[in-house]
């Protein structure tokens, strides 16, 4: 490969972008003529199915730029290696010498813009961007509806469940419930609450259509129990609960409108009695556990409990 410049006056010769690209994994430089070789990580084919559906629908994307080699420019998306040559850039060319070029690109560094994919290629583990082409994807970028908005509520369908969260199809794209949105109680895997297939109705928290990110909310659609847990609740009262989970510190009890409280360890172990219980031998999940409550902050969402009577540990196996 020839390793000189492309001279300011030359036209765009793909052949030499294709063979920069060749040399191997992508680089970065910290300062003009240091340079760093990085392996790429693997990539899920749900990215690349991502970037061909924005590609097809001519979506701008806000890059940063985290580096440059002789050739352009380099940014991130998605943990993807992105490249944008030179020669799609607006302000190319840029000088001759080949100093004075990478100062060029060095001042690049840093800055956010927007750029428009014009080529996917998994085998070859990158994205092509182009900046030049920004205007003519503005003129042919798809319309979104008026109702996809923050605060709008709209109905989708569960296409995948994580342990982080869910995806919905919500349309015109994809959003996520956030494991945190899901419910005002404690949720510990979001398959408990939802599954693949399944009509939800879900309220608009957020829209990024540069990113094409939509987040979704389950719990916001109805009020915070939190909010008025003390017109419900008082210390002292008896509540009849279902367990919903058991830990080596205590068991978790679901008290009323999805509000839980906390029977402590402490709470269990009787004065007479030298060894602490075992939890998991005497209390399961879905048993009906008689508890008392003992304490109740409702800005850092926690119940204590107590048992009205500890030589009675449950009601109902």
């Amino acid at each position: 490969m020839n390793n000189g410049y492309v001279p300011a006056h030359a036209p765009t010769c793909e052949a030499y972008w294709m063979a920069l690209l060749e040399e191997g994994p992508l680089s970065h430089g910290s300062a003009p003529g240091s340079w760093e070789w990085e392996e790429r990580p693997e990539t899920s084919a749900n990215i690349w199915g991502k970037a061909r559906q924005m590609q097809k629908e001519r979506c701008i994307l806000p890059l940063k730029i985290e580096g440059f080699n002789r050739g352009g420019l380099i940014a991130q998306w998605e943990e993807v290696e992105c490249f944008i040559p030179a020669s799609h850039l607006v302000a190319y060319p840029f000088p001759a010498d080949p100093v004075a070029r990478e100062q060029c690109l060095q001042e690049y560094v840093g800055r956010e813009m927007r750029f428009c994919i014009i080529e996917v290629e998994p085998t070859r583990k990158r994205l092509l961007f182009s900046e030049r082409q920004v205007p003519d994807c503005e003129t042919q970028r798809k319309r979104w509806p008026d109702w996809l908005c923050s605060g709008a509520t709209c109905e989708g369908e569960v296409t995948s469940v994580r342990p982080f969260g869910a995806f919905i199809n919500i349309g015109p794209l994809e959003g996520m419930i956030h494991i945190s949105e899901i419910s005002w109680g404690r949720v510990r895997h979001p398959g408990d609450f939802l599954e693949p297939g399944q009509q939800v109705e879900v309220k608009i928290l957020n829209v990024d259509l540069d990113r094409q990110h939509v987040g979704l909310s389950l719990k916001r659609l109805t009020p915070n129990p939190w909010d008025s847990v003390e017109e419900h609740l008082s210390p002292g009262d008896k509540v009849t609960g279902t367990v919903v989970s058991v830990a080596r510190f205590g068991v978790f009890v679901d008290l009323v409108d999805g509000l839980e409280g906390l029977l402590h360890i402490s709470e269990l172990s009787g004065n007479s009695s030298p060894h602490p219980p075992s939890l998991h031998r005497d209390y399961h999940r879905g048993q009906t556990l008689e508890v008392q409550i003992l304490e109740i902050v409702p800005q850092e969402h926690r119940i204590s409990l107590g048992l009205p009577d500890k030589d009675a540990a449950y009601v109902q196996k």
